[in-house]
């Protein structure tokens, strides 16, 4: 019989609450030591509480410390009571998990990032952790103001915006794929709502990407 090993969960203290929108913060803690590659996730709760919530790492593997992005949900268990911290207050880290990782073998690729909402918080750690990166940031978002920390990808942020003129396109991010010439050694990775990640990989497909290089999470 297989024996599972559970991750034990560290208590770490918040450092920080930042907030990018009226709904979207950026929660920085204690890192303790936790190992991960870029592109994992962590699990993340209040210290105290049973519920936990998966998120995947914002800031880069070099950091003394973990961030993550979160969208404040009114009626949430967990993304509420952790925008609502403060700096001293304690939550629950259990990881690192997930698939998709940003391995060495396509840091000399040309890089294709297309998410849409918080859906770009692994993004924001491949860069932050490889900021020599040959790649192109489409995010898709409802309002302009959703454009999370977006000068930190500088010219290579492309914003999709859905429901109001202000972005660099108006229309969603699918629509934008659809113009673009695919290098055929492009590496592309889909982070976001199912429905852009299955449409945008069928897109891709259609423009000669092989399946072996187009990695998907699905965020929401």
């Amino acid at each position: 019989m297989a024996i599972v090993l559970k991750k034990k969960r560290k208590t770490c203290a918040v450092l920080d609450v930042r907030w990018l929108t009226d709904s979207t913060a950026v929660v920085r803690f204690e890192r303790q030591g936790l190992k991960f590659v870029p592109g994992q996730y962590i699990r993340v709760g209040v210290e105290g509480d049973p519920e936990i919530r998966d998120y995947s790492v914002y800031s880069g593997f070099e950091a003394d410390y973990l961030e993550v992005l979160i969208r404040r949900v009114e009626d949430g268990l967990v993304s509420k009571q952790l925008c609502d911290l403060k700096v001293g207050d304690s939550v629950n880290v259990g990881g690192p998990y997930g698939h998709f990782k940003l391995l060495e073998e396509v840091l000399d690729k040309p890089l294709l990032l297309v998410s849409t909402g918080t859906g770009i918080s692994p993004f924001h750690c491949y860069v932050e952790s490889f900021p020599e990166l040959a790649f192109n940031l489409v995010h898709g978002t409802s309002y302009a103001s959703e454009s999370y920390d977006a000068e930190h990808y500088g010219e290579r942020y492309f914003h999709c915006v859905s429901r109001e003129a202000g972005g660099a396109f108006k229309g969603r991010v699918t629509d934008h794929l659809r113009t673009l010439e695919i290098d055929p050694q492009t590496e592309a990775f889909l982070c976001g709502n199912c429905d852009m990640i299955y449409e945008a990989f069928d897109l891709l497909q259609e423009k000669g990407l092989p399946t072996a290089q187009i990695h998907t999470e699905v965020y929401f």
